[in-house]
C-alpha cells in the first residue's frame, strides 16, 4: 500500500490521522461484529453499565457517563422492549425505577463480551501485551487531558456527528 503514497504527503504518519483511521475502523468493525447478537455499540455499552450498577436508576447510570437523559431513556426503552433489562420500583423512592438485567440480558451481554474480546484481540494483533497496555495507558492520558468524557463514546451522547465516509 505504501507504493501508492504521494511524495510529501505527511498525513498518514501524523498522530491525528492514525488515531482517526484506527478509530473509524475499530468503530465500524465493532458495530458489524456486535450486530451478531442483535446489538448496536450504544446498547452494548448500556448493558455493561447496568451490569456494573445493577439496581441504580437510569438517571444515575446516564449521569455517571454524561449521557443526556432523553438519549438514556430511549436506549433503556429499547433494551426493555427487547427483554434485556427491566425497570423495577426502587424501595427507597417510588418515583425512581431501578435497572436490572434479565436472564436474556445476561446471556446477550456474555455473548457480546466475547465478541468485544475477540474484537480487541483482532484490533491489537501484532502488539505484545506490554505494548497494548502502554498504548491503552497513553490513550487514557489523552482522554483525561482532553476531558473527552467519563467512559462516554460519542455514539452514546447523541451529539456527535457520524464519522465521515472515506
Amino acid at each position: 500500500m505504501t507504493e501508492n503514497r504521494i511524495n510529501g504527503d505527511r498525513a498518514p504518519s501524523t498522530l491525528a490521522f492514525l488515531l482517526s483511521q484506527v478509530g473509524i475502523h475499530a468503530s465500524r468493525r465493532f458495530a458489524e461484529r456486535i450486530a451478531a447478537v442483535d446489538l448496536s455499540p450504544p446498547l452494548f455499552r448500556i448493558l455493561n453499565l447496568v451490569d456494573a450498577a445493577e439496581g441504580k436508576s437510569q438517571q444515575a447510570i446516564g449521569g455517571a457517563i454524561e449521557v443526556p437523559a432523553s438519549r438514556m431513556v430511549a436506549l433503556v426503552d429499547e433494551l426493555e422492549q427487547r427483554g434485556l433489562v427491566e425497570r423495577r420500583p426502587d424501595p427507597a423512592d417510588r418515583r425512581v425505577r431501578a435497572l436490572y438485567l434479565t436472564r436474556k440480558g445476561r446471556e446477550t451481554l456474555a455473548r457480546g463480551r466475547k465478541i468485544a474480546q475477540e474484537h480487541e484481540e483482532e484490533l491489537t494483533r501484532g502488539l505484545a501485551a506490554p505494548d497494548r497496555e502502554r498504548l491503552v495507558g497513553l490513550l487514557q492520558k489523552m482522554v483525561d487531558e482532553q476531558a473527552i468524557g467519563k467512559g462516554i463514546h460519542p455514539g452514546l451522547s447523541g451529539t456527535a456527528e457520524e464519522p465521515p465516509k472515506l
